[in-house]
């Protein structure tokens, strides 16, 4: 009886000590944090009823001059990201870098807000200055007038968090360096959200779906990375556009 009592005693410490290492391991992982060096805000728009592209286009055409003074003097980064393969666009995300700078960017929005693109579309202008950085960042001379886009909105799950994504996302970068594939990686802390991140990548191919297809898709490593992104996180979604630069 004392055996089996001493046998049951052992069994309870053993399971304490496990949980209280992985206790331990979780919250030292939750202190490795990106080195963020910018904030970006991502602000859903809609076109309204009766409007199209040209009426946006038009739009910022007619005040351009404006937003690049403002866009210059607050060291913003402006883009509009378009949903790809639609012909019937009703949608479309302002995407704007403002490198910390919050009232920079309200200026901005204040600005449009003043010209009236309430009368074109509807935009949900929530500043989260999302905490971002380039995980891998592609040194090249587009010349295209558009930038090929995938968003992915993820949230870490249960005792994941960062710090244990870290090594899956370095394994990720250099695996996919053995492929010519010119692409770039932006991460950003979604501060909408809890334990919530924004992925961006960045192809300046057309071609870009078919080489990995080809090269890495359906290799052991490929595989192998995307069964550790998904023990790390679930995405919610993922959708691809066409990034045209602004200002």
């Amino acid at each position: 009886m004392h055996k089996l009592l001493n046998i049951f005693l052992v069994i309870i410490f053993l399971s304490a000590c496990g949980k209280n290492e992985s206790n331990n391991e979780t919250k030292l992982s939750s202190l490795v944090k990106a080195d963020f060096s910018y904030t970006q805000d991502l602000f859903d728009c809609t076109l309204n009823e009766n409007e199209s592209l040209i009426g946006l286009e038009s739009f910022f055409s007619k005040n351009i001059e404006k937003y690049k003074k403002i866009a210059e003097l607050e060291n913003l980064n402006i883009s509009i990201f378009f949903p790809e393969n639609n012909t019937n666009i009703t949608t479309f995300i302002i995407s704007i870098i403002s490198n910390n700078n919050p009232l920079g960017l309200k200026k901005f929005i204040d600005a449009v807000k003043s010209d009236a693109i309430t009368e074109v579309a509807s935009c949900t202008f929530a500043i989260f200055q999302h905490k971002g950085i380039n995980l891998k960042e592609e040194l090249i001379n587009n010349n295209k007038p558009f930038i090929n886009a995938e968003i992915l909105r993820c949230i870490y799950n249960d005792n994941y968090n960062f710090g244990t994504f870290q090594i899956s996302i370095n394994r990720f970068i250099n695996n996919l360096r053995t492929i010519e594939l010119p692409y770039s990686i932006s991460y950003l802390e979604d501060n909408s959200k809890n334990d919530s991140f924004i992925w961006i990548n960045y192809f300046y191919t057309e071609d870009y779906e078919d080489i990995l297809l080809k090269n890495w898709v359906n290799n052991k490593d490929s595989a192998e990375i995307q069964s550790e992104f998904f023990t790390n996180t679930s995405c919610l979604d993922s959708k691809k556009y066409k990034s045209y630069k602004l200002i």
